[in-house]
Order: structure tokens, then sequence, then C-alpha cells
């Protein structure tokens, strides 16, 4: 799968910015990293956009778990339920037609979407409004839980005795 960007026309107003274009980073760096490790599968080759979107800020998640930094892991989980949005939107973004303009610098316009090959390899091909709003409740319920747990991380931590500039505190 040839490098694109999706462009759509309503995106500055996606909660995230920045966050946002920074998925979009990851997802296409995905496509030849999978690409490499698979020795040139197609299948692997597609998929591994969508993967390494949810595979980054999960790996993230477990490390900063590991180590201690629960808010840290927290401010991840956030970042999983943006990539999820953006998984979602761009799962049935064929649906979209005239909103959405996939442009890369091989095909241009004429750019077929991952999600399309991944619908017809996964049977979901006419269902991608289903798929879609599976990832939305992934990225509502990834969102609600971040966000649950950061607040109760903060208020642990602002109700403890923790000295901030303790350089073998783990909390920031």
């Amino acid at each position: 799968m040839k490098a694109g960007f999706i462009f759509h026309r309503l995106i500055a107003a996606n909660v995230g910015g920045i966050i946002t274009w920074l998925t979009v980073g990851i997802h296409e760096i995905g496509h030849p990293l999978f690409d490499l490790i698979s020795g040139g599968s197609e299948f692997w080759r597609v998929c591994g956009g969508t993967l390494l979107e949810i595979i980054v800020p999960l790996a993230a998640f477990f490390y900063f778990l590991r180590k201690g930094w629960e808010i840290q892991a927290d401010v991840c989980l956030l970042l999983l339920a943006i990539a999820f949005k953006s998984i979602g939107f761009y799962s049935a973004a064929s649906l979209y037609t005239g909103e959405v303009v996939i442009v890369n610098t091989v095909d241009g316009a004429n750019t077929v979407l991952d999600w399309d090959h991944m619908h017809k390899w996964f049977g979901t091909e006419g269902k991608e409004q289903y798929v879609q709003q599976f990832f939305y409740i992934a990225a509502a319920l990834t969102a609600a839980l971040g966000c649950w747990l950061l607040i109760a991380h903060i208020r642990r931590c602002l109700k403890s005795d923790v000295n901030m500039n303790d350089e073998t505190q783990n909390y920031f």
C-alpha cells in the first residue's frame, strides 16, 4: 500500500489536532514497517498501518504502567482512544464520498483505501458502518476509562505527601 494521507474537511474540529496528525503518521509508518517485517506480504503491509496505530499507544501504556507511572499510562489510554476514533473514521471513509480525499504521490486522488481491502479480507464489505461503530464505541470506552483513571490518579497524587522535587518519585 502506498503512503497516503486523509484530508477531511472537518479535521480541524477533531479532538486532538496535532495528535490526530501524529496518529496518521504512525499509521503510515506502519505500512512499510510491516511490509519489511513480513517479507513483502500484502496482507501485513495493508493491515500494518492500523495495527501500528493501536500498538504504539498500547505499548506505551504498558511501559508506563510497568514503571509505576500511572498518570503517563492514563494519558496513553487517551491517545489510544484517539487512535480508535481515527481508525473508526477511516474504516468507513469510503461511505463519505466527496467529504474525504485520499492523496498519495503515486496515484493522486485515485488511491484505494486500506480498509476497502481489509473489508474484503475480513468479510465485512457492506458492513462498514458497523465496523466504524465498533471502533467509535472502543474509543468512547477507552476515553472514559482513561479519564476516570487519570482523575483518580491525579486526586490520589494531590492527597498524598509527594515531594515533586524528589527525583526518586515516579509520579511525573
